[in-house]
């Protein structure tokens, strides 16, 4: 049986968590409830919950603090955070802090709730089989430090697998996929922050047991995801399917998505490497028609753009560019559009110098209703709330 602490502010709150599940029928306690940090601390060490269930927002200590100290203290449990739609800094401060994971309160439900929960408890049962006493390194910790030195060396497949006869690393010469998921571009904006300990969180949630991919974290900011194309071919999934939840999965709580160049159908590991390498050879890790295109982009978006205008002026088929452009950057163009667009404008916001009528014309869109619209899917807040966290 799983322990659980409650902590909001608002009592409707923890009367709606208390009620929406036959808790114990799925292998849960409430071992209490608090108000706010300061309150659930001491709640915290007498009871130990396995599992706690926070707010952000909430006066003496709020989530975020709560978590920091928690970290502090070493606690060994999970949490779980509760948020809406306008809290996005918040959740990602959360994450990025350790969470397990959030939810948002206008959507829980006894569902998603529950799904939240199991995947929380995977969680802690991994953490309690790490207690037992296992060899220093397991056989799939070696297999992917093995395929991290094969991928950043030379060294031939043949090789390689030669002088690691005593693991199995057959599966090597097999059909794959590769996708390379990366934020280095961002790494000099002072507002962006990520972890590889995030990104391998996020690339999982991803997949989601449907897939088992070897994520090789390359640094803070770059991973390396190698699929098995026989998996792929059997669960009927396409990279891209993968790189557009990622993609959202990232700008639902911050304006920053990653590049992720992927290729599929290659032959074996060998030749992922080399596809590998290209990305990250190219500038931009892209090739040139693509990184030709994103140039144009950056420098047009404020101007009225079509699909039939940018393939013109970079001398490509509207066909052509559509389908190598996702390819290679990992969404539409129109997606990459809008979502350049709209970054700009939170720029312009922030500044505080132009009225929001004027953004939205100098980032290309004469629709302010429409601005309104595009920039709260993309941000999660209105831009007027966006400019009021940065002008109160």
């Amino acid at each position: 049986m799983y322990s659980i602490l409650i902590i909001d502010d608002e009592p409707i709150v923890k009367i709606a968590l208390r009620s929406i599940l036959p808790w114990e029928e799925h292998g849960f306690s409430i071992c209490g409830t608090a108000s706010n940090g300061l309150e659930a601390m001491s709640l915290i060490e007498k009871h130990q919950p396995d599992v706690i269930i926070t707010d952000l927002k909430m006066p003496e200590m709020d989530g975020l603090e709560l978590i920091r100290t928690l970290k502090e203290k070493n606690y060994p449990g999970e949490i779980l955070v509760l948020s809406n739609y306008e809290d996005f800094d918040s959740v990602r401060s959360a994450l990025l802090l350790g969470a397990a994971d959030y939810l948002l309160k206008i959507k829980i439900s006894p569902d998603t709730l529950l799904a939240c929960l199991n995947k929380t408890t995977e969680k802690l049962q991994e953490k309690a089989d790490r207690k037992v006493p296992v060899p220093a390194e397991t056989v799939s910790e070696n297999r992917t430090r093995l395929l991290l030195s094969f991928f950043e060396g030379e060294t031939s497949l043949s090789s390689f697998t030669g002088q690691n006869a005593g693991t199995d690393l057959l599966f090597m010469q097999e059909p794959c996929a590769v996708c390379y998921v990366t934020f280095e571009k961002f790494l000099s904006n002072e507002a962006f922050s990520i972890s590889g300990k995030l990104l391998c969180d996020m690339i999982l949630d991803a997949v989601q047991g449907v897939l088992q991919p070897y994520i090789l974290v390359l640094n803070d900011y770059s991973a390396l995801v190698v699929f098995s194309q026989k998996e792929l071919d059997a669960g009927q999934m396409k990279v891209d399917q993968l790189v557009k939840k990622l993609y959202n999965r990232f700008t639902m709580y911050q304006s920053f998505a990653p590049d992720m160049p992927y290729q599929e159908n290659l032959p074996d590991y060998e030749e992922a490497r080399n596809i590998y390498q290209t990305f990250t050879i190219n500038e931009g890790h892209y090739t040139d028609d693509i990184a030709k295109t994103l140039a144009y982009i950056e420098g047009n978006y404020m101007h009225r753009l079509t699909l039939s205008s940018i393939s013109a002026n970079v001398s490509l088929s509207s066909s052509y560019l559509c389908r190598v452009f996702k390819s290679e950057v990992g969404t539409s163009i129109t997606s990459y559009l809008n979502n350049l667009r709209i970054r700009k404008a939170a720029t312009m916001i922030k500044d505080n110098r132009l009225s929001l009528k004027e953004i939205s014309t100098m980032v290309g869109i004469d629709d302010q209703l429409y601005f309104s619209r595009l920039f709260k899917k993309c941000m999660g807040i209105s831009p007027s709330e966006y400019g009021k966290r940065f002008h109160q």
